[in-house]
């Protein structure tokens, strides 16, 4: 007995092991350095809050600082209202760790890897060498709070462009536990609520695994491809929006694919930009331009915080071109515009471009340059859209070059991104969410473990006559 106590008392020293304390002074020194960097470089900061509503919340933030505090217990104060800049591109993370979902960490992680489908949650896998719950379980209470509330909680602290909630899903999917471990908390062992395979209430004690255990899918380097399914259509998959994706340069890669298309008699296109997180924004503009007969206008403007100079400049690492950069700002009424970018102004299409029909496959990872693609298609409506609400902002986003600024004292990273782009729509008057699917279509657990694809299946059935 007294051994269990022991071992018990150790991993809750592991669990809990000293971090540096900082004071109030030095905590509210961070806080009034990302203050200074949000106000006067963040190009979005008051996009979907109002400086009013924002300055309150700092005063708030400010009388919450009153004792001393460790890194993360700094961190779960003030992401919160971070993440309520409503910036996906914004990222606030241990230094030298912007990409590391298990950097506070090393033991008490959740041993299952979940699927979320709305406010439910399945077992994908285990981390449990095969042990455990059986894929395709229902999760209905971790630790004795119902799973709608634990999304609730997490949901918070995950930083998406506006209202959009598919990509916050797409990041639970990816990183539960690490999102589970910073703001709920490690444990020992997790009580797990779940339905057995007749749908019956039950309920068991699992161990937490350490940060080595949890092995996570490296995802496959996908290439730019172009295949057939079938005739009279072709599907071209694009992972990324880089100048070369492996070795197939991406401007080459277009101009062959759609001399192919028209040499083939293709009638229909479908672009699979599922898991497309972005890139450079030349080339969704690119992508437009071979699907339209007509000039069309994509952005309608470009807009960053200030000019400068920065009062934070001491904390922060700016773009090398950032001089550069603001010889092409001009002020416009209220606003710092940017006038140097591909995008701006009227763009041409391809002398030859694609006239069939055009299906565009997307979910919560098409974010940034690949949302905005998908708005431009959508409010020209020149795509139908299948599957998910796209993880970026319909109205458009906050992204291009960053300031990486490094606080002080905690010393925790805040990376702030330094322009605005702002869709050319037709309809002035959509929300703050993603770009809607035209036909939503969420995959199942079943769908995910059987490998299926429910989005292709409904594509290929509204292209056959």
């Amino acid at each position: 007995m007294k051994a269990i106590i022991l071992l018990a008392c150790i991993f809750c020293s592991m669990l809990t092991s000293a971090q540096q304390k900082f004071t109030p002074d030095e905590l509210k020194q961070d806080l009034k350095i990302a203050r200074q960097a949000l106000e006067e470089a963040h190009a979005g900061f008051y996009r979907y809050r109002s400086k009013a509503e924002t300055d309150q919340s700092f005063i708030k933030l400010e009388q919450q600082l009153n004792k001393d505090m460790t890194e993360l217990e700094f961190l779960k104060v003030i992401n919160p209202f971070l993440a309520g800049i409503k910036d996906g591109h914004t990222k606030f993370h241990r230094d030298g760790k912007p990409d590391d979902h298990y950097a506070f960490h090393e033991q008490g992680y959740f041993p299952f890897q979940l699927y979320f489908v709305n406010e439910k949650a399945f077992i994908k896998s285990t981390y449990l060498q095969g042990k455990g719950l059986a894929p395709a379980t229902e999760i209905i209470s971790i630790n004795k709070q119902p799973i709608p509330v634990v999304i609730k909680t997490l949901l918070q602290e995950i930083f998406a462009d506006g209202e959009v909630t598919s990509s916050k899903y797409q990041e639970l999917n990816q990183y539960f536990e690490g999102y589970y471990a910073d703001f709920i908390g490690v444990s020992k062992s997790f009580q797990i609520g779940y339905l057995d395979s007749k749908g019956k209430r039950q309920t068991g004690t699992y161990p937490s695994v350490a940060k080595v255990q949890i092995k996570k899918e490296q995802p496959k380097q996908e290439q730019l491809s172009i295949i057939y399914p079938q005739p009279g259509t072709a599907l071209i998959r694009i992972p990324v929006f880089f100048d070369r994706v492996g070795n197939i340069p991406f401007e080459d890669f277009l101009k062959n694919s759609f001399a192919d298309i028209k040499k083939q008699n293709i009638s229909s296109l479908i672009l699979d930009l599922r898991d497309n997180e972005g890139g450079s924004e030349k080339l969704g503009i690119l992508l437009y331009s071979y699907l339209t007969d007509n000039s069309f206008n994509y952005y309608d403007r470009l807009t960053v915080a200030s000019k400068g100079p920065f009062s934070f400049a001491n904390h922060a690492t700016f773009p090398q071109a950032m001089n550069e950069m603001l010889k092409y700002v001009e002020q416009d009424g209220g606003e710092f515009r940017f006038k140097l970018l591909p995008g701006l102004g009227l763009q041409q299409p391809q002398p030859e471009t694609f006239n069939g029909k055009v299906f565009l496959l997307q979910n919560g990872r098409s974010f940034s340059v690949t949302s905005e693609f998908a708005a431009i298609a959508k409010t020209n409506k020149r795509a139908v859209l299948l599957g998910e609400e796209s993880g970026g902002a319909y109205k458009g986003n906050t992204s291009g070059d960053f300031a990486r600024v490094t606080l002080p004292n905690t010393k925790l990273g805040l990376d702030i991104p330094l322009l605005a782009f702002y869709m050319d729509l037709k309809d002035k008057g959509v929300g703050q969410a993603g770009i809607p699917a035209d036909y939503l279509i969420q995959p199942t657990i079943k769908d995910i473990l059987d490998q299926r694809d429910p989005v292709l299946e409904k594509t290929m059935a509204l292209i056959k006559p």
